[in-house]
């Protein structure tokens, strides 16, 4: 079973996240500072700087550094309130209490009318059993340092000054080394597929788009850039291949044409000497000429047809497309040929409705596509006695099919077939046609926007335009 592949998250959420990090992190950094500065207050031990938990059931007393730190001690008290024991340094000249003076020293708010310490300090009563007896044991605490530190605050008379400033110190390393751990994860997140970006387009800029291809994961956006980026190096890869290709097309075309047109060339040449030096007999004379103006003739066939070649190349070209009826359109050039196919043995038969089939068609060029067709019929079948020519509609589509029963284009040929200078005969023989026929009628067919093929089906060559 495949492993399903994580959906990268976008930039926009890892920016997000990035941001919710960061104030995380800041805020368990300050948690740490102050946890370091209340650990500052107590010693070493938060815990101590609990009133009631400096004094267990048992009776037995924790450690009172942090309590005597901040100027407080404790009383052991017996059931008639008489202070038998002191832990620390005792403040007050207080021996003895009333139940009301307890109170006052339990009350929270500072008191004003008391005769007692309890306007200075504040009490925590804490009961014992130690066997049979009960004892009390009271902490005492300057009010004033009580309530500086339950608001975690401290005042210089226990050294606030030096752990603010710690405390100062260390949000500030907290807050700088956050920033650069962040700085770094972004840089990881994103600097580095924004480097393979650039670096692949340096390479495309230097070593051209070969071998060209991005291959990281990132989040969502920089993988549509990475994959943006190999269908563009693709895309020009393959235009490279194909204007390669035109090219040496191109070239065999210029090839063929200076072939095809050195040979009528040179035969008018030589026909023309021959005259002008008076070597051709009187009775020759005429089929001299004859031949001159026939070559002449292939001269300036050839000429058009290439003109008309590049003229169909250009994009700017466009034909004029006219609603036509297909069906008249064919007749009118079967008729023409009919007699030409029944000169050479070859019957032709016509399969077309009487409804008109529309499309819109360039009249004179697409009369030219079927003359060729047809053309080559004559020029071509040797060993056939049988021409098709049928036109039908389907699923909105016209259909025309031209057929002959001659001999099967071979089929290295086929692939090339509507390539300029490709005639279906081996032989590279200045016999029968141009060459540039089909790769006319290709294009004349492409710029209506149809298409041409060729298929070798039930003995017959079958070309087939559907519009």
């Amino acid at each position: 079973m495949m492993k399903r592949k994580k959906k990268p998250g976008s930039v926009f959420r890892q920016l997000v996240k990035s941001y919710i990090l960061f104030a995380v992190l800041l805020v368990i950094g300050m948690y740490f500072c102050l946890f370091g500065l209340l650990l500052g207050l107590s010693g070493g031990e938060i815990g101590t700087l609990a009133p009631y938990d400096l004094v267990d059931k048992s009776g037995r007393i924790g450690d009172l550094s942090s309590l005597w730190r901040m100027g407080g001690w404790i009383e052991k008290l017996d059931t008639d309130y008489h202070v038998i024991a002191v832990y620390g340094e005792k403040k007050d000249q207080a021996q003895s209490y009333t139940q009301e003076e307890i109170y006052e020293y339990l009350v929270v708010d500072k008191l004003v009318d008391t005769h007692t310490s309890a306007k200075k300090y504040r009490g925590f009563i804490s009961t014992v059993k130690e066997g049979n007896k009960t004892f009390y044991y009271m902490v005492k605490l300057d009010r004033n340092v009580l309530s500086l530190t339950y608001n975690y605050s401290v005042n210089n008379e226990i050294g606030g000054g030096r752990i603010g400033a710690a405390f100062l110190l260390l949000f500030v390393l907290i807050f700088f080394g956050n920033c650069f751990l962040m700085s770094r994860y972004l840089s990881r997140k994103i600097k580095k597929p924004l480097n393979e970006i650039i670096g692949g387009m340096e390479q495309v800029i230097e070593q051209g788009v070969d071998q060209v291809h991005l291959d990281f994961q990132a989040q969502k956006e920089f993988e549509e850039i990475r994959d943006s980026f190999n269908i563009m190096t693709e895309r020009l890869e393959q235009e490279k291949r194909e204007k390669r290709v035109l090219e040496e097309k191109k070239n065999r075309m210029l090839l063929e044409l200076s072939h095809d047109i050195k040979t009528p060339v040179a035969t008018i040449k030589s026909y023309a000497n021959a005259l002008e030096e008076g070597l051709v007999k009187a009775e020759d004379t005429k089929d001299y000429y004859q031949i001159i103006d026939k070559k002449a003739v292939r001269v300036d066939v050839l000429v058009n047809e290439m003109f008309l070649m590049l003229k169909l190349d250009r994009p700017e070209y466009e034909l004029e497309l006219k609603r036509t009826d297909l069906c008249e359109l064919i007749r009118t050039v079967c008729v023409d040929y009919y007699e030409e196919l029944e000169s050479k043995g070859i019957e032709m038969y016509i399969e077309i409705p009487e409804t008109p089939i529309w499309a819109e068609v360039d009249q004179k060029e697409f009369t030219r596509v079927v003359e060729n067709l047809l053309g080559n019929i004559v020029k071509y079948n040797q060993t056939g006695h049988g021409a098709w020519v049928i036109v039908r509609e389907e699923l909105g589509m016209a259909q025309i099919q031209v057929q002959d029963d001659g001999e099967a284009i071979d089929e290295e040929i086929r692939p090339i077939l509507f390539d300029p200078f490709v005639r279906g005969d081996k032989a590279r023989t200045s016999r029968g046609g141009t060459g540039l026929g089909l790769a006319i009628a290709k294009k004349i067919v492409e710029k209506m926007g149809g298409e041409i093929t060729y298929l070798y089906e039930e003995g017959r060559n079958q070309f087939r335009i559907i519009l």
